[in-house]
């Protein structure tokens, strides 16, 4: 009997090797500079290693789709590491724990992927279906402290990232799992004309959504070749953390913000609260009065920016972007509704007691609703002073698709989405590029631009189709190392609003995860009753 067991024993440990493979590939496709490549094969260890266990118990199913998971925490996210030792204070142990248990964390809805797996047919349509409309479904219901998907690096070729005009991101990774699907089917089929068939298949479905979606970027060009230009100054004052004093602070802002308009911005954009060092008193209306704190000291074009808000008498702050008219008043205020546990927000208990026990967390409000900016960007010869629609969003704010739908939606619409960041907390490592991968989606669900002022890099620009259009590198700043503050001036085109043209996404093919995880819950709902009904009918 044992020599019955140790091939079966191999075999599994070879199907769970395997399956750890899965998560490297989707890991090594990740920005910056990813092997893209490598995502349209992720899956298939995992759907491969899935199909090799369907016969054994749930556990061993769900360690293997653990394992193929766990490599996306510990190989993409390093960075969470380095900031809990770098500003945390943690020890390196302790740091280095922490990324463990989030990659652990990060990798549960693949080992419940896979023993879901077992649900579908081993042929016929359903046998394809099931693992995309399973993972979907998986994804959209797991917990998450920030909204992250494994084809992140798809957003480095952008002719990759077209499907979530229809369906977003959700769109994009049901392609990515078909494909690994098709793979691990072919390397399982022993028929050669059949293995074949599939591995071309397999190869078709990155070529396919490559050629679609280079044919429908190119139709948005020709369609915006007579859209509205707007010359947007971004600045990045790369300003240390917990280091600069409030004039060097403003220094830095202003000098850039002087440069940039003297190249043609119209428009200026400063990073999130913290980078303009001085608080403002609810209600803010119009520009200081005292030179050192004005935001208009050394320029005179309109100006989004971001800057801590307290109301009398109260104890804790809004983290606010303001936008700024030419004439020194403030045009729109929009306070930030997705707030950072525990970095931004203490919940479920008493913030004045946290606080007390442990005074590095912070605690703000939260805003309550999305907001929609009109901005008059500055004239220059070739345009007129008319207004345009910004939808402000504020640091990770831009990587949660419900909460910039939101903001698409608002009547009137929006033309451009703007985005004020500090990313600063995790230095020159692969968080800010991630960060801003994610939020190239945005653009392409809403097919409108997004417009980045990062306190330390990048600055960036996409455009309506997810292109990086311009960026500055990353930067570390510290106190022994200072950094020389930087600008980006890009001509942003304008061609539509969300309200007039909204996008399939927009209309409602956001629902396409909410669909799968309403058939996964029908599904599993059904497996359980059946097993339940066996069970009494064999007893």
């Amino acid at each position: 009997m044992r020599s019955d067991r140790d091939p079966k024993r191999r075999a599994d440990l070879g199907a769970l090797l395997i399956a750890s493979t899965g998560g490297l590939c989707l890991a090594l496709g990740a920005p910056p500079g990813g092997a893209t490549l490598a995502i349209w094969l992720g899956f298939a260890p995992l759907v491969w290693s899935t199909q090799a266990l369907r016969s054994r118990r749930a556990p061993r199913r769900f360690l293997a789709g653990w394992l193929g998971g766990l490599g996306i925490g510990l190989v993409g996210f390093p960075w969470i590491g380095e900031m809990l030792e770098r500003f945390s204070g943690l020890p390196t142990p302790v740091a280095w724990l922490g990324l463990a248990l989030f990659s652990a964390w990060t990798a549960l809805p693949f080992g419940l992927w896979a023993v879901l797996a077992r649900a579908a047919p081993e042929r016929g349509p359903a046998a394809w279906a099931w693992p995309v409309c399973s993972w979907l479904g998986v994804s959209t219901l797991w917990p998450a402290l920030f909204p992250y998907t494994p084809v992140i690096g798809l957003a480095e070729v952008p002719a990759w990232m077209q499907a979530a005009e229809l369906g977003g991101v959700a769109a994009v990774e049901a392609q990515v799992v078909l494909c690994g699907v098709a793979l691990a089917t072919a390397l399982r089929e022993r028929r050669r004309p059949q293995r074949f068939s599939l591995a071309a298949l397999a190869l078709a479905i990155p070529l396919l959504s490559y050629g679609l979606g280079h044919w429908r970027m190119a139709t948005l060009d020709d369609a915006a070749v007579d859209a509205r230009i707007v010359r947007f100054g971004i600045v990045q004052p790369n300003t240390p953390l917990m280091a600069a004093s409030p004039s060097e602070k403003m220094a830095r802002l202003w000098t850039m913000s002087r440069a940039a308009q003297d190249e043609g911005a119209q428009v200026i954009v400063w990073p999130e609260a913290g980078s303009f060092p001085y608080r403002t008193t609810r209600p803010f209306l119009r520009d200081f009065v005292e030179p050192n704190r004005r935001v208009m000291l050394a320029h005179d074009a309109p100006t989004i920016f971001g800057a801590a808000s307290i109301a009398p008498d109260d104890p804790f702050e809004y983290n606010t972007v303001y936008a700024m008219g030419a004439d020194g008043t403030i045009t729109g205020a929009f306070d930030k509704v997705v707030l950072v546990p525990f970095g931004e927000y203490v919940p479920l208990v008493d913030p004045r007691w946290v606080i007390q026990m442990v005074p590095a967390v912070s605690h703000n409000h939260a805003g309550t609703a999305p907001a929609r900016f009109e901005v008059t960007p500055r004239s220059n010869a070739q345009t007129a002073e008319t207004p345009m629609y910004l939808g402000p969003l504020v640091c990770y704010e831009d990587i949660f698709v419900e909460f910039a739908r939101e903001v698409a939606a608002q009547s009137g619409g929006v033309e451009v989405f703007v985005n004020v960041t500090i990313d600063t907390w995790f230095g020159d490592t692969a968080e800010p590029w991630e960060h801003l991968a994610l939020a190239q989606f945005r653009s392409v669900e809403h097919r409108i631009p997004m417009v980045r002022s990062v306190a330390a890099g990048p600055a960036s620009v996409v455009d309506y189709a997810g292109r990086l259009q311009a960026s500055r590198p990353v930067r570390d700043p510290r106190r022994e190392a200072p950094v020389a503050p930087e600008y980006l001036v890009a001509d942003v085109a304008l061609p539509r609003d969300t309200a007039s043209e909204p996008t399939v996404f927009a209309r409602g093919g956001w629902l396409l995860r909410w669909l799968c995880a309403g058939g996964l819950v029908l599904v599993v709902g059904a497996d359980v009753l059946r097993r339940r009904r066996d069970r009494r009918a064999d007893s």
